[in-house]
């Protein structure tokens, strides 16, 4: 039984006072600075909805991160910060000399104290970029001047995320609402015009396009991603195939991937279960102009041009890279040799899952990988690999100092014609496996992982011992 630790007098204090709510409304001008932060999470569990917005009405700091009233199902709460808002934006005269600036509604966690007193910076790229290189329509004093309230939507809206945007189309002349990430699910076009046409794109570092359209539907999207110009990180989710002659679809391809090549601050990009990814990824790393951080492509088919390609990506500083149920079979792996030489000083995580790689496609890789230094991350789960060339792999990654996690499949010997795992064999060789890495170096985790099982999907694991799948 784990005994709870008795509230402290400053918690007991806080709670006494939002119980007194006439009192605590009264006096809270002489209360110390200090005591709004608690007052304001207490007010919040209590469901005390006037003295949050006098709190935020008298808000001594230069930022408010009120995220956490993002998962209060009390929507009278969440108006009532609003409300308080409202106030302080009419009044002329503020006392303690108010420095509120930024009323951050992001769900994330915040180091409450370091925050609220101005100690650490809150988003700063979503406060200074647009004011660097000035947001259409505002002057630079204007925009210093605004309130800036930040926050993360998702369409379709929820009750609150609809409220705060009704609220804040009101009041663009007097506050800014930075909308820096946004998540686009299953809508029709027109709605999601509508809130786009509100929002700022300069704002906006993250998009994530999840709504499983055809490439005809994406295609309306580009005039309003292209006008994104801080965007740090694309996903893009479930494009299914359309009836379209190859001609319209190729153009409408260019279309899409043109888009790529205006957005100069990509530094994470994500395409999952995005058909029209083969044969054109030449293109797509053609269009990038500069350099990312990590790639992440997942549930397509590669051509050898789709390969190729990655040896002609230049000026790539890649230090993650994500490649999920990419069928890259029957194809020839010495461009992509290439490529991991190139990024051999920056890869840090390289992931190379259900791929179709056979012995032949992972031998040709070991002297790339050999010279990839940084990397810290490694899963070749799911491919067709024999203990032979499992053992050269362990063999070239000898000098990988850097390597913390080691994600390998299981060895092509241990399915029987059926495909399913003998256990006996499966412990036995992968356990000669780690043997033969522990005579090559010392290793922080390494998994051994089988084929999911066919009958309750969870995977063999060997780690220090076997572990089985449920059935």
């Amino acid at each position: 039984m784990t005994l709870q630790a008795p509230p402290t007098l400053l918690q007991l204090g806080v709670q006494s006072l939002v119980r007194n709510e006439a009192l605590t409304i009264s006096t809270l001008q002489d209360l110390p600075t200090v005591l709004f932060p608690p007052l304001f999470k207490e007010a919040d569990t209590q469901r005390r909805k006037r003295i949050i917005k006098v709190l935020v009405t008298d808000w001594p700091y230069p930022c408010l991160p009120a995220g956490f009233l993002m998962n209060n199902a009390n929507l009278e709460i969440y108006q009532a910060m609003l409300d308080g808002v409202d106030t302080w934006l009419r009044r002329r005269f503020r006392p303690r000399g108010q420095k509120l600036r930024v009323v951050d509604l992001r769900n994330v966690c915040h180091d409450f104290w370091e925050v609220w007193t101005g100690r650490k910076r809150v988003e700063p790229s979503a406060e200074t970029s647009p004011e660097r290189q000035g947001v259409k329509g505002l002057s630079r004093p204007t925009l210093r001047r605004h309130l800036k309230i930040v926050a993360e939507l998702q369409l379709p809206l929820d009750e609150q995320q609809a409220r705060l945007l009704q609220w804040a189309e009101k009041r663009r002349g007097s506050l800014q609402l930075c909308c820096v990430k946004l998540k686009i699910g299953t809508l029709p076009i027109y709605r999601v015009r509508s809130v786009l046409k509100i929002l700022q794109p300069e704002f906006i570092k993250e998009l994530e396009l999840n709504t499983v359209c055809n490439l005809s539907t994406l295609a309306h999207f580009v005039p309003y991603i292209s006008k994104m110009s801080h965007l740090h990180k694309v996903m893009v989710i479930r494009i299914f195939r359309g009836r379209t002659t190859t001609a319209m679809e190729d153009k409408r391809v260019t279309k899409i991937m043109s888009v790529f090549s205006k957005l100069c601050c990509l530094q994470h990009l994500s395409l999952d279960d995005v058909y029209f990814v083969n044969d054109h990824m030449k293109l797509l790393l053609r269009c990038l102009k500069t350099p990312l951080e990590s790639l992440s492509i997942s549930l397509c088919k590669f051509s050898q041009s789709d390969l190729d390609s990655f040896a002609q990506w230049t000026h790539c500083q890649l230090k993650h890279l994500y490649l999920r149920g990419v069928i890259l079979s029957d194809l020839n792996f010495l461009p992509f040799k290439f490529f991991l030489e190139s990024v051999a000083c920056t890869l840090k995580t390289l992931k190379l899952k259900d791929c179709r790689m056979k012995d032949p496609d992972l031998r040709v890789l070991l002297p790339a990988l050999r010279q990839c230094s940084q990397l810290s991350s490694i899963n070749f789960y799911d491919n067709d690999f024999s203990i032979d060339v499992l053992k050269e792999l362990l063999h070239h990654t000898a000098n990988l100092s850097q390597l913390t996690k080691e994600l390998y499949p299981a060895p092509k010997e241990v399915y029987n014609h059926l495909g399913y795992i003998n256990v006996e064999e499966f412990s036995q060789c992968c356990a000669e496996l780690k043997n033969t890495l522990v005579t090559e170096r010392q290793f922080m985790s390494i998994r051994f992982g089988s084929n999911a099982c066919y009958d309750c999907g969870k995977r063999y694991i060997f780690e220090l011992e076997t572990t089985l799948c449920d059935c």
